[in-house]
């Protein structure tokens, strides 16, 4: 019963947060745009998202090891309201700069909070069921966000969206506290030295390793869609709303996948599902430009999400199994801090792509980069169905 409860918890409050903040995404490029901003200076918009949390990730997940997942929970829910309200109140850019900081340092603080809180259940088969109802919550969330956010920009204006969204983030608060606070088995103080010597011993888990590299790979592709379909949709005149729609429908397909994704695993070996769909998600994002249609775009997109929702709650899973169970927030952070430079470099460089080549440009380049991930994949890797 208790894990009943669990699970309505985890699942109400990471979709509520993800509403809003996934919602409010798909509008950042193109209010930036609306206020001036070139496409150089929307990747550095894009980029922000992640600037804190880079540096921050590790020492972040350390915090929560020791004083637990429910307050760090509550922090993220306000820390992103607030991101929403500083977008709605000043219509500028440097508003923009500003929400974007927080919105990083919500998801940074939530997400390490909820995939802890995954991990500290003492059976494999409850954490992997926790982490699904985490990645179905995400997929969820992404699908009803841009929805809403798209649906408030076309029939009110961005100011509202971004202030209903606000509000929006703020009725998970209630449900975080019901998550129970699980008690882990403190290190002794020998180990207690190490683990604060240096989080990247972390990395000599090879599985851990694995996991992160595949991470890194599978965000590249679906947080360069987010930020950059906006923009290639509006030059070819496909409405605000329409887009929303397009990208609700890329999340649509995650919740596909992840519904499905334990059966699939049962039947095919896990480097083979995630070598095909990086192969595939390449191949889709270099189709994107020759595309004009809605129903074409909203086709490639369901495809695109259909394989970025693959990667995620696989490359998480190995992660928590591959880690120490006093340790699973700090390397959790560990493998957000390598998530977080992959945000960082991809908008900047694709970005300045941009400024020469085009939208076009972006998408050719990003395509083949994610392509290039599957060339030499390690064969051995997510081989062990646990």
């Amino acid at each position: 019963m208790k894990n009943r409860h669990d699970r309505y918890a985890v699942f109400i409050s990471v979709c509520l947060f993800m509403i809003t903040i996934a919602g409010s995404r798909p509008l950042i490029p193109l209010y930036a745009r609306d206020l001036g901003a070139t496409h150089a200076e929307i990747g550095i918009i894009v980029a922000l998202f992640s600037f804190l949390p880079l540096f921050l990730s590790i020492k972040a997940g350390k915090i929560i090891d020791r004083i637990g997942v429910r307050s760090p929970l509550i922090l993220g829910i306000l820390f992103g309201s607030l991101s929403m309200f500083v977008l709605a109140v000043f219509n500028n850019l440097v508003g923009i700069y500003i929400s974007q900081i927080f919105s990083g340092l919500a998801q940074l603080i939530f997400v390490l909070s909820i995939q802890a809180y995954a991990g500290q259940f003492s059976k494999s088969k409850l954490r992997e069921y926790f982490i699904s109802v985490f990645s179905i919550a995400v997929a969820a969330g992404s699908f009803v966000g841009p929805l809403i956010s798209g649906g408030l920009s076309d029939l009110l204006s961005n100011t509202y969206a971004f202030f209903i969204l606000g509000f929006v983030i703020l009725l998970a608060v209630p449900s975080s506290f019901l998550l129970r606070k699980l008690q882990v088995k403190k290190l002794e103080t020998a180990d207690q030295r190490e683990k604060e010597e240096n989080s990247f011993k972390l990395l000599r888990i090879q599985d851990l390793r694995k996991a992160v590299l595949v991470s890194s790979l599978v965000l590249l592709a679906k947080d360069a869609y987010i930020a950059f379909f906006p923009l290639l949709a509006a030059e070819k005149g496909v409405s605000t709303l329409a887009i929303g729609v397009i990208i609700s429908l890329n999340a649509a397909a995650g919740i596909l996948i992840r519904s499905i994704l334990s059966w699939v695993v049962r039947r095919l070996k896990r480097n083979v599902i995630i070598t095909i769909s990086i192969v595939v998600a390449g191949i889709i994002y270099i189709l994107n430009p020759f595309v004009d249609s809605v129903i074409g775009l909203s086709i490639l997109a369901f495809v695109l999400g259909f394989c970025s929702g693959i990667g995620q709650p696989l490359s998480i899973f190995s992660t928590i199994s591959s880690l120490p169970q006093d340790r699973v927030a700090e390397g959790l952070g560990l493998r957000l801090m390598f998530n977080k430079l992959t945000q960082i470099i991809a908008p900047l460089s694709l970005g300045a792509v941009s400024s020469f080549a085009g939208m076009s440009g972006v998408f050719y380049v990003c395509g083949a980069f994610i392509m290039a991930g599957s060339l030499n994949p390690d064969r051995r890797l997510f081989t062990k169905n646990k």
